[in-house]
């Protein structure tokens, strides 16, 4: 301990309290805690005044040089721009306004654009930025700038405070928290999207506006089913014999000859309680939920299906076991048949593209997506423990 520091201490505070009228307010936890932020704050000043200090007039000069540099590119690289963009706006000015005429002469709708230079500020909020259509990073929080070439821009809908200008809008449910700062975020124009087409709902579902949001929502049409993963799947009708012979063609052609019917005929049904795999819905059958046995119908009907859950989702193809889901209670056992998910190149099976699938030879996992390295051992043990493989649509020849 340094000389002069106190041992102990006995401080009474009582008479300032009776003459000063002195109580304090802040307890010794918050002291400690607010003397260190304090202290943190000051050594952090004193290092940048010391680092100030030692900085040679000649590197100051040189630092103001090269900000008042930079400063003078970025501007230019601002004006340069606004000039090129308003040489295009005037030229596509023009072709818009023939457009305009020969639509209107020939009963053609025009996207309605009521509202377009108006904006909703959505704070924090960011689309994917791959669906921009151009990226301008110097003009990064220069709203104002951002705002006027969005509004030039007939087909640009939205931008984001970072630079980012989208020609279509998607569900607000798909945007994501990027920003901190309360003035970054995201620009919608509050055109009505839907009316304009500038939407990303698909030919299964509707464009549905949100006023209040200026954004909107992606209903499933009628005919089609909504999944948890936000897509549309048609509902189960037995009438599909045109649109099936058309998918059992195209499997045949996948298959190189080889008669769906017969493989999933001579297949077994594996039934899984508690397990299930969420990806590959195909169709939804919400009139035969809970009927196991018209549900083993109807899959073995549509030649593409080769499992199904008891509450209707009939499956076109499965994720490898590790990926599967843990059944809710209450939801019913999953079925899928014993056939060999790795005939087809990607058909039946979710395995990535540098990854190998292996028929798994069990009842248990149908198939595993693995590297090549991997493969070939687990194709060695099978061969170990079965002679065969399991199902004949690898060999350790086939993984280069």
């Amino acid at each position: 301990m340094p000389r002069g520091e106190l041992v102990q201490t006995w401080a009474d505070i009582s008479r300032a309290g009776r003459l000063l009228n002195y109580e304090p307010t802040i307890n010794l936890q918050t002291g400690i805690a607010l003397f260190v932020d304090w202290f943190k704050m000051y050594k952090k000043k004193r290092r940048s005044e010391e680092h100030d200090a030692s900085t040679t007039p000649a590197e100051e000069l040189y630092r103001k040089l090269k900000e008042e540099s930079e400063e003078r590119e970025r501007i230019y690289g601002i004006q340069r721009f606004l000039a090129d963009v308003e040489e295009q706006i005037a030229r596509q000015t023009v072709l818009k306004e023939k457009y305009r005429s020969w639509a209107n002469g020939n009963d053609v709708p025009v996207p309605d654009m009521t509202g377009k230079h108006n904006f909703t500020f959505h704070p924090h909020m960011m689309m994917r930025q791959t669906a921009a259509f151009v990226f301008l990073p110097y003009l990064a929080r220069d709203v104002k700038s951002l705002r006027q070439i969005c509004a030039w821009y007939e087909e640009c809908v939205a931008f984001s405070t970072d630079g980012h200008l989208f020609r279509s809008v998607k569900p607000k449910s798909e945007w994501k928290r990027q920003f901190n700062e309360t003035d970054e975020g995201l620009y919608v124009s509050e055109v009505d999207v839907c009316v304009a087409d500038l939407h990303n709902c698909n030919s299964r579902s509707t464009c549905v506006a949100d006023p209040e949001t200026k954004s909107f929502r992606c209903e499933c049409k009628s005919e089609y089913h909504a999944t948890a993963a936000g897509s549309c799947i048609p509902v189960y009708t037995a009438d599909r014999e045109k649109e099936e012979q058309e998918r059992q063609d195209e499997m045949t052609d996948i298959f190189n000859g080889v008669n769906i019917t017969q493989m999933k005929t001579a297949a077994k049904w594996l039934i899984y309680k508690d397990r299930f795999s969420a990806e590959g819905d195909y169709m939804m059958a919400p009139q035969l939920r809970g009927d196991v046995e018209g549900l083993k119908q109807a899959c073995m009907d549509l030649k593409v299906c080769i499992g199904f859950t008891s509450d209707g989702f009939l499956k076109s193809a499965l994720a490898p076991f590790d990926k599967w889901k843990v059944a809710t209670p209450g939801t019913g056992p999953f079925y899928a048949l014993d056939i060999d998910y790795c005939a087809s190149e990607n058909k039946f099976h979710f395995c990535d593209w540098q990854l190998v699938c292996v028929p798994d030879g069990t009842q248990g996992p149908l198939f595993s997506c693995l590297t090549k390295r991997s493969a070939k051992a687990a194709l060695k043990h099978l061969e170990m423990n079965h002679g065969r493989i399991a199902h004949n649509s690898l060999t350790l020849e086939g993984i280069s």
